[in-house]
């Protein structure tokens, strides 16, 4: 369900998911931080008063005892008031043990029962009835045992902190492996949140990466296949369609250019058989004067006609015209014959032509006439671009990445920036250094760029350690059969 949903609502979904376990988090944390507070809070205020008061009740009762047993010996007003003294103070402190025991209700009433049992030996007795009392207010045994139950009622409050240390500690535990399991759970979540979200997201990236980069190669008929009801589902139809429509105009541009050079072919084949006409005088003679100029119209014209042929070439080869099947061809004898057709307009440029041909070199796979054009365009443009007094070099390699053969033509010349290789095999491009001086259309290389891949080839272009560059193109080798036994 959630590869359905658009980018925005799954990052959506991913960050309510982070939220919910940090607030979860932090809400338990507070819950356990805050019953942590009350009870530090609960011994703070109250175990330890009650801890501190204890033992100045202790110290009030041994006083008591104390100033009792000084008054009954030395019969002195004095311990009498030491004695009421102590006496209160002992009172004072046991009512505010109970006055905090009162607060807490988990406390135990050992401090109510020390005074209901003892409070008959507290109560006040004037100095008169004091001292006729035959004995002293507590013996030796009272006291112990009065001092037993305060110390049992203290143990008991110590135990109580302790208790609260002990809760304390483990809440503390608890908020640490909680905070680390919550930790835990949002690591784990963003991986498989980011995992299934870069999925749905790079799967489509890919695909419209491939289909820019058909576009990018003049293949205007890739259709993009995304399923995913978002955003990239939305842009592959929006591509789909400037595809669809760039074909339809390229289709509309080509049928033009194959109309207009049609049209076009016919009164230019008049013009140039009128001009051979005149410049053989058939139709009367001419001066040198006249000849010169019909030479140079005829020589245009010639020029015209070789421009058509590559602008219908080009329209023929996008009409998907249907080849004649492959047949085995020498490679070997193949660059011989490009470069004796070539000879001519080397010589002309003072560049000379090497052949580098491969031994027992197999039989490539293709027709004769569409391969040739291919070696003459590549061979002709390292003749146009190398320097003078340089050599252009055709070489047959063993093509070891898959089983076909490469051919390698090389030249001295200026070489192609790397960023401008993928457009010089694009229809109609002519870099902007060369167009001002050398003829042509730029339909050279994207025609050979057609003529191998229809045959199951690829072409390339490197630029070469020294200068100038190398263009490379293969074709499959003929198959044997194999032999029957």
């Amino acid at each position: 369900m959630l590869l359905k949903l658009g980018i925005a609502k799954k990052l959506f979904i991913l960050f309510f998911f982070f939220l919910l376990i940090f607030y979860g988090t932090v809400f338990e944390s507070f819950i356990n931080v805050q019953a942590m507070s009350k009870t530090s809070d609960r011994i703070v205020s109250v175990n330890n008063q009650i801890t501190s008061l204890s033992k100045k009740l202790q110290d009030s009762l041994m006083s008591m005892d104390a100033n009792d047993k000084k008054f009954r010996l030395l019969k002195k007003k004095v311990y009498f008031n030491y004695f009421e003294t102590a006496r209160k103070d002992y009172i004072k402190k046991l009512d505010q043990i109970l006055n905090l025991d009162l607060k807490e209700k988990h406390l135990t009433g050992k401090w109510k029962q020390i005074q209901k049992k003892y409070q008959v030996y507290t109560t006040f007795r004037p100095l008169d009835n004091f001292i006729s009392m035959q004995t002293h207010w507590g013996d030796d045994i009272l006291l112990d045992e009065w001092l037993g139950a305060i110390a049992i009622a203290r143990e008991t409050n110590e135990n109580q902190i302790e208790q609260a240390l002990i809760e304390i500690n483990d809440r503390s535990r608890h908020i640490v492996k909680n905070g680390l399991i919550g930790f835990g759970i949002s690591i784990l979540a963003s991986i498989l949140g980011v995992i299934v979200i870069s999925k749905s997201i790079l799967k489509p990236l890919n695909k419209l990466k491939a289909g820019l980069q058909g576009i990018s190669h003049d293949n205007y008929n890739h259709v993009i296949q995304i399923s995913s009801n978002d955003e990239f589902s939305e842009l592959a139809a929006a591509f789909n369609n400037m595809s669809q429509q760039l074909k339809e105009d390229e289709d509309i541009r080509s049928d033009f250019i194959a109309s207009l050079s049609h049209e076009i072919r016919t009164p230019l084949s008049s013009i140039r058989e009128s001009v051979n006409l005149v410049i053989e005088e058939v139709l009367g003679p001419v001066n040198k004067k006249q000849r010169k100029f019909l030479r140079i119209a005829s020589s245009e014209i010639t020029r015209i006609s070789s421009l058509l042929n590559h602008l219908l070439d080009t329209s023929m080869l996008e009409s998907n015209v249907t080849m004649t099947q492959p047949k085995p061809l020498d490679p070997n004898q193949l660059i011989k014959e490009a470069s004796l057709r070539l000879a001519s307009t080397a010589k002309v440029s003072n560049v000379s032509i090497s052949l580098h041909e491969l031994k027992s070199a197999p039989m490539v796979m293709g027709e004769r006439k569409e391969v040739m054009q291919v070696l003459l365009n590549i061979i002709g443009n390292a003749i146009k671009f190398s320097y003078k007094n340089n050599t252009v070099d055709i070489t047959i390699l063993k093509n070891t990445n898959y089983d076909g053969i490469c051919f390698k033509i090389s030249d001295k010349g200026p070489g192609i920036p790397e960023e401008k290789h993928f457009l010089i095999f694009k229809k109609y491009y002519r870099a902007k250094e060369v167009r001002n001086h050398m003829d042509g259309v730029g339909l050279g290389l994207n025609i050979s760029k057609r003529i191998i891949h229809a045959h199951g080839g690829t072409i390339f272009v490197k630029n070469n350690d020294d200068k100038g560059c190398s263009f490379f193109f293969t074709l499959p080798v003929e198959k044997k059969k194999p032999s029957k036994g």
